[in-house]
């Protein structure tokens, strides 16, 4: 999906025409402080290559930016920490593109999330992006997994098809029409530019017509091997309960440490445990974690567990502040995830002990929090946390702890 601009095809219009099309007033050739429209032109090329990302060169506005009435939608400040975004939300689509009587190209763009749209200076070609766009590329390309047929829809409730992958075009959209019993055939693989996300290209074997992309764990492999997990108490020995991870028939093991693998083992966790250690992302409680990470059809992995404490803090609330301790303003859902991760029992601390820089440590891997943005799209990056010592009356309540992070320039 690499963008690219071919170029436009001039369509000459009439001046009386060409100003009412454009939706400009026309400007009186003797007004030497403002520009004006000579002509509008059109794009022949396919939409999904005019994707385009700003150079922060260049504000937003409300119409170009050098004619009569343009007001700034978005400063050069704004446009240039969308420019350094993590989001493919923030890349930015061009869909119209005028010529000003000073020889000037301005595109009509808006954002992948549609919070943003307004003109921009595009420079004096006309056959390429330049001045404050410049060409994007959304995705790129994976490896394919060694296995391409036989799949199904993990859990077609919560995992679906997109006609791209989700958010690397404008308006790219969900896919139905097919059963969550259909079976399908991998055909390509992407990662999303800024995210890093893994996407699979599918086709329906059973609705051949319906083909589009999926977030890769969305998918379940033909299956045929199993891994039992054994459960066990730590502090006494004893197993405390069982669950199995499935894995393609056709792989010789399975790496039960992954971000996925450890999601289903700790939701098999029985009623009234904690993961004996959140280290890792919690792979740290593994009896033996290099033999979890090549676990062989049939065999048994030891996952260690403690009992829930008593006595212990409610919940842990993690303020993110920069290096000179000022809270960072987020966005509501990161702040969200952070109070999510900090409420789980396995962070929970006995109350008059010390949730360790660790502890918090882990609660942030946890959210997926250790890169984030600010509300002006500033990226900061976790660095540490802080010791912060509870006493014995803090049973039951929720403390609040410091996580401190670092601009990324």
């Amino acid at each position: 999906m690499k963008s690219s601009l071919k170029k436009s095809l001039y369509v000459g219009l009439a001046a009386v025409s060409v100003l009412a099309a454009s939706g400009f007033a026309a400007q009186n050739a003797s007004a030497k402080s403002y520009a004006y429209v000579t002509k509008p032109e059109y794009f022949t090329t396919a939409p999904e290559s005019r994707n385009v990302v700003p150079t922060g060169g260049n504000a937003l506005y409300t119409k170009p930016g050098t004619t009569k009435g343009a007001r700034v939608i978005a400063s050069t400040t704004t446009m240039g920490n969308l420019a350094k975004s993590v989001k493919s939300t923030d890349f930015f689509r061009a869909y119209s593109i005028v010529k000003t009587n000073r020889g000037s190209v301005y595109y009509k763009v808006v954002s992948f999330d549609g919070r943003y749209r307004g003109w921009i200076y595009g420079g004096k070609d006309d056959t390429k992006f330049g001045g404050g766009i410049t060409p994007a590329t959304t995705t790129k390309s994976a490896t394919m997994p060694s296995v391409t047929t036989g799949y199904t829809i993990a859990d077609a409730s919560k995992n679906t098809i997109w006609t791209a992958p989700k958010n690397t075009q404008y308006k790219a959209a969900k896919i139905t029409g097919f059963d969550s019993t259909d079976t399908f055939t991998v055909t390509g693989a992407e990662t999303k530019a800024r995210e890093g996300s893994l996407y699979y290209q599918v086709k329906d074997d059973q609705k051949p017509s319906v083909t589009g992309w999926i977030y890769y764990s969305g998918l379940k492999a033909p299956q045929g091997n199993t891994v039992k997990v054994n459960y066990v108490d730590k502090t006494t020995g004893n197993s405390v309960g069982t669950s199995s991870l499935s894995f393609d028939k056709n792989a010789s093991y399975t790496n039960a440490t992954t971000t996925d693998n450890l999601k289903s083992i700790l939701s098999g966790v029985p009623s009234g445990y904690v993961p004996y250690s959140n280290d890792y992302g919690g792979s740290a409680s593994f009896d033996n974690r290099d033999a979890a990470a090549i676990a062989k059809n049939g065999d048994t992995v030891t996952f260690n567990v403690k009992p829930v404490a008593t006595n212990t803090t409610k919940a842990i609330k993690v303020t993110l502040v920069d290096q000179s301790g000022n809270a960072l303003k987020l966005n509501p859902n990161d702040q969200a995830a952070a109070d999510a991760s900090g409420a789980k029992a396995a962070f929970q601390v006995p109350a008059g002990s010390t949730i360790t820089a660790n502890d918090i440590q882990n609660i942030i891997i946890d959210a997926h929090l250790t890169n984030v943005l600010d509300s002006l799209n500033n990226k900061y990056q976790f660095v540490s946390g802080s010791d912060t010592p509870t006493t014995t009356s803090d049973a039951g309540n929720t403390i609040t702890v410091r996580a401190t992070y670092q601009l990324v320039k």
